[in-house]
């Protein structure tokens, strides 16, 4: 059962600092040892021995990369920004489109930033999931989660591959969905393992993504079938972290504009952050804990300008406890904007849009019923 507003559940955070945001699998291939018999085997077994070895090796690697987070590079990176980029049919999207221009100083700054980071994405780029029947021409962007260490839409995602799921459940309803591949790693709010302490940017990477986004999306509104004030954003864990950044900080953009792109505006027309992360003052390192836990972070912005959002959580969640949306509702509302909060008695974290017998099930419909009652459908 979704509570549309649950008891106070502020104070300290039962679980670490440092198990705020997952930072994604570690690949473990296996250790291939050669038996001193091999030297002694008919000429014949040893080819036939070594193609088994080879065989055994792609067995595993395709096992592991089973594991890690989707890490690629937009298919036309080398296009003008906010082109459309063919693909392949089979690949389940028609349009992958580079978010900057490949000489642009934003890009090179962040290829330059990234170049020996694990998980990197230094080619930002979204993919259009336009749907097929029953448009109502509303837009959402989807930020996928991954702890800003990687993306988490590879091919065990509860969002599926590539976000495929979490798009067809949206095209279902004719809303065109956008998955965007946001840079990163480390480009947003992230725990250093070394430091044992949160650390945010300097420069917010993710974020200049997500509003570059926004922005190439209703300047192609009418392109790409859309009413450009029907346009929002939906994120995941980090991914919702990154929902409330664009949805706050919308007045100021966090990069020098570029182009006529750039004077379109970058401000969602509403926003649904689904088990945020990174939200109060503990992701500042400030003590003590049961004070910063009741404090959102002060790298948002809030105003009344604010577009209305939804926020999704469960109760029961151990890596973004529930108290992030609740502190983060209570800030919206002291601001007048249009917020509610649903909170499922079950479904832990990351459940994304896959069924799993628990009380989160229920929140897409909730969430649509949602956007029919803002007039997005």
């Amino acid at each position: 059962m979704a509570l549309a507003r649950s008891g106070n559940s502020f104070g300290p955070n039962p679980h670490r600092a440092g198990l705020t945001q997952a930072s994604g699998p570690v690949d473990q291939l296996p250790i291939f040892r050669t038996p001193k018999e091999m030297t002694q085997m008919h000429p014949l077994r040893l080819p036939i021995l070594n193609a088994v070895f080879l065989l055994s090796i792609s067995s595993a690697v395709l096992a592991s990369s089973s594991e890690r987070p989707l890490v690629e590079s937009p298919a036309g990176a080398s296009q003008p920004a906010g082109a459309s980029a063919d693909t392949s049919p089979t690949a389940g999207y028609p349009q992958e489109v580079p978010l900057w221009p490949e000489d642009s100083r934003v890009i090179q700054s962040g290829i330059k930033a990234l170049a020996h980071e694990k998980w990197s994405i230094p080619h930002p780029s979204f993919l259009l999931y336009p749907p097929q029947v029953n448009s109502a021409r509303s837009a959402v962007l989807v930020f996928p989660g991954g702890g800003y260490k990687a993306l988490a839409i590879g091919p065990k995602s509860t969002l599926g591959l590539r976000g495929a799921d979490v798009c067809k459940w949206l095209t279902d309803s004719g809303i065109t969905c956008i998955l965007v591949k946001y840079r990163v790693p480390n480009t947003g709010c992230n725990w250093n393992d070394k430091t044992k302490r949160h650390e945010t940017p300097g420069i917010p990477m993710a974020l200049q993504d997500a509003q570059r986004a926004i922005s190439i999306v209703r300047y192609n509104a009418n392109k790409y079938g859309i009413d450009p004030h029907k346009i929002g954003v939906m994120g995941f864990s980090a991914g919702g972290n990154l929902a409330v950044l664009s949805s706050t900080a919308f007045k100021e953009r966090s990069y020098e504009p570029i182009d006529e792109i750039d004077h379109v505006s970058n401000r969602p027309d509403f926003a649904i952050p689904v088990y945020p992360g990174h939200l109060t003052m503990e992701h500042k390192n400030k003590t003590p804990k049961e004070i910063a836990a009741q404090e959102l972070n002060t790298d948002i912005s809030i105003s009344k300008e604010v577009p209305p959002t939804l926020l999704i959580h469960a109760k029961d969640d151990p890596v973004d406890p529930v108290y992030y949306s609740e502190v983060y509702e209570r800030e919206l509302k002291k601001a007048g904007v249009n917020v509610e909060l649903f909170i499922y008695e079950s479904g832990g974290h990351a459940f994304g849009v896959r069924k799993q017998g628990k009380d989160t099930d229920r929140w897409t419909v909730d969430a649509l019923r949602w956007l029919k009652k803002i007039k997005v459908l």
